[in-house]
């Protein structure tokens, strides 16, 4: 058991990918307090290196999830003893290894599976200028709508089949493995998100690639992406956040999605560590 949640009464919860928390049945953590809601927060297992982080994320609960006596604006990485607090209940995170600990991260074994490498679909989501957002909004109003936009936007990548593989502050990485069917459902999720980024509440952006990566898997339930495809999605991140668009997509994306999923070009752009100039787009207002 890499990690686990224990209760005030000393029972042990162990924590496989995910860990949620709520009144809802379905929850691995069932919450008795009245003030808790049905789908609360959750716990995401994710891969960084060669390393196994926890993180928490509330999930737009109207109450909050307290972290060491804080409330949870965006998810955070957890570390052995830490507290959190849901309502009246309190429960403890513990891991065989304190995670910040130089020599004593939760490390993946050396024997990991590799799989060969796949055609993927990859999003990244990544909130505008949250620091100026958490400077202007309070912390109830901003941890509700932040955790409410985390939840929305898991459920529409899960719902297409995607998986999300890391949350990274104030954003998310999510992927697809290809296959026939699958440009399909990825065009109906931006067709979704969407939807999600004319609310403004808060305001994202939206960046889609489709190349190659090497998925390694092993103990804790959650897989690693890496590869060059991988790094040119956050290269375009930058891209996007210097054009000021809702959404930016590779030349790889538009020649692998649906002809109704319309695109518009933005020209082409410098990539560090990608040698020439990029056609990219953003998808077309509806």
């Amino acid at each position: 058991m890499n990690a686990w949640i224990e209760t005030s009464d000393g029972r042990q919860i162990p924590i496989e990918s995910n860990c949620h928390f709520g009144r809802s049945s379905s929850n691995e953590v069932r919450l008795m307090s009245t003030s808790a809601s049905r789908r609360h927060a959750h716990i995401h297992a994710q891969r960084a290196d060669q390393h196994l982080e926890y993180w928490l994320a509330d999930l737009g609960s109207t109450n909050g999830t307290l972290l060491n006596g804080k409330r949870v604006t965006i998810p955070a990485r957890l570390k052995s003893g830490d507290g959190i607090r849901i309502g009246e209940e309190e429960f403890t995170f513990k891991m065989e290894f304190n995670a910040f600990g130089l020599a004593a991260d939760t490390e993946i074994p050396a024997t990991v599976p590799v799989r060969a490498s796949q055609r993927c679909w990859f999003l990244m989501l990544d909130i505008k200028r949250y620091t100026a957002l958490a400077n202007q909004l309070d912390i109830d109003v901003l941890a509700q709508n932040v955790g409410t936009w985390l939840r929305q936007c898991r459920d529409v990548i899960e719902a297409a089949g995607g998986t999300v593989d890391k949350f990274l502050g104030d954003a998310i990485f999510a992927y697809w493995v290809h296959d026939d069917q699958r440009a399909a459902r990825v065009a109906a999720a931006m067709r979704e998100l969407a939807v999600l980024q004319q609310a403004r509440n808060p305001d994202f952006r939206l960046v889609l690639h489709h190349g190659m990566a090497s998925v390694s898997g092993g103990a804790g339930g959650a897989d690693n992406l890496s590869g060059s495809d991988v790094i040119y999605v956050f290269r375009m991140e930058k891209v996007c956040s210097k054009l000021g668009d809702d959404s930016i997509v590779s030349a790889a994306a538009l020649a692998a999605l649906p002809p109704e999923c319309r695109c518009e070009p933005v020209g082409s752009h410098p990539l560090d560590g990608f040698p020439g100039e990029h056609a990219l787009y953003k998808l077309a207002r509806t």
